[in-house]
């Protein structure tokens, strides 16, 4: 195959083969950094949180009588509620907090080591009743659980606990303690109204963030008295094949202890795809992109090579006569659409390294790795074969004796 004549044929038609040069280029380029970003978003919602988030249930109750106005009241409740929670079978523990894990919705503060001129690092946290290591089947590394003395704590004239015992993540501790010093330090709040003691270290917390990055298993656990007039939140970890008779029961167990409320429960998987809800709509739209990318693309590059057949039905004709076969007629299509096409994936390569250094630079998107781009390079210059193929395929069919009498 000689690609000199190739060259000057495409030379000939400089702008048809500009513009779909360009059109190959920038489909790499968009539809590379799209996909980047479906993939690092799908990574923040696949990501292993520590728990088994299909058989976590989180149980919300909203009350809607005047007797939650007493807090003493509210405490009996939720007393009453966990001892109720416990016995239903499938359960395997529950706690109260005021806080869902995974959730989107949740409170954080500042902690540093006792003394120490760092920063107030964030810190997410719950504030938890007992039984809370059941609950989330948490994996206590160093220490040990909370005991029913750390609930009983000092308070301030504002009514502020000043000196509970805590349980932190390992990714929190890791944080605060670099050298791995962290059981039994103190730590502080960042202006050192408060401070805590660390008495035992969770292997994984997942906090209220799932799309926090670097932080989504940075968590703290306060012992206390989560409930309010306002609402009580309950979590629950059932056996996951009795899962399905827990739901359809839970809440008929709750509405029986107390009717004075009303009550919704969900999975912690499902509460985290409601805070994705915006992420999926998003990769919905993405994906709705790069399929009308390469469509397009697609569509262009079968133009393209349609019209050329159609102009060129002479020049086949011509060489059909003089002796050359329908795989040599193919080929030449086919070649002059991976010069095309290779031209196009080269400029893309260029425009889709600085696309994506500029969503980096402004938008926190990740880099684009290389298996990717290859991925894309070999996605894009196989459509562009099979996009050509069914046109050249047509000019093989151009007979020798009609395409001599177009003259």
């Amino acid at each position: 195959m000689h690609f000199g004549p190739i060259l000057r044929a495409l030379m000939h038609h400089k702008a048809r083969f500009l513009l779909i040069t360009m059109e190959v280029a920038l489909t790499l380029a968009i539809v590379v950094n799209c996909v980047n970003v479906l993939l690092d978003l799908r990574s923040l919602y696949v990501r292993d949180s520590g728990v088994d988030e299909e058989s976590i249930l989180a149980i919300r109750t909203l009350p809607i009588t005047k007797d939650f106005e007493s807090e003493d009241y509210v405490e009996e409740v939720q007393r009453a509620d966990l001892e109720h929670l416990r016995a239903v079978p499938g359960i395997v523990g529950a706690a109260a907090t005021h806080a869902i894990p995974l959730s989107g919705s949740g409170s954080t503060t500042g902690r540093k080591p006792l003394g120490s001129e760092m920063d107030g690092q964030a810190a997410p946290y719950f504030v938890v009743s007992d039984g809370i290591e059941d609950a989330l089947d948490l994996d206590i590394v160093a220490g040990r659980r909370f005991e029913l003395s750390d609930w009983e704590y000092e308070m301030d004239e504002d009514g502020n606990a000043v000196n509970r015992n805590v349980i932190l993540s390992q990714s929190l501790a890791d944080v605060l303690f670099p050298d791995g010093d962290a059981l039994g330090q103190v730590i502080e709040s960042s202006g050192g109204e408060v401070t805590n003691s660390i008495v035992g270290i969770a292997r994984r917390i997942p906090n209220s963030w799932p799309s926090w990055r670097e932080g989504r298993e940075r968590a703290l656990l306060f012992p206390g008295r989560p409930g309010s007039e306002r609402s009580m939140i309950y979590l629950a970890r059932v056996e996951p094949e009795a899962l399905e008779s827990v739901l359809e029961s839970v809440e008929d167990v709750m509405l029986a202890a107390n009717s004075g409320r009303l009550i919704t429960v969900e999975t912690i998987n499902e509460i985290k795809r409601e805070d994705f809800t915006s992420q999926i709509a998003v990769v919905k739209m993405i994906s709705a992109v790069i399929v009308l990318l390469i469509l397009v693309t697609s569509l262009g590059i079968v133009g393209l090579t349609s019209f050329t057949v159609a102009q060129r039905t002479r020049q086949i004709g011509t060489r059909r006569a003089l002796g050359a076969t329908r795989s040599d007629i193919l080929r030449y299509f086919l070649v002059e659409n991976w010069i095309i096409t290779g031209i196009g994936l080269v400029i893309g390569l260029g425009l889709a390294f600085g696309l994506n250094y500029a969503l980096v630079s402004f938008a926190d998107a990740p880099k684009i790795p290389v298996g990717l781009l290859l991925s894309g390079v070999a996605l894009l210059w196989g459509t562009g074969v099979l996009a050509a193929l069914a046109p050249a395929w047509r000019a093989t069919r151009v007979a020798p004796e009609i395409a001599t009498r177009t003259v």
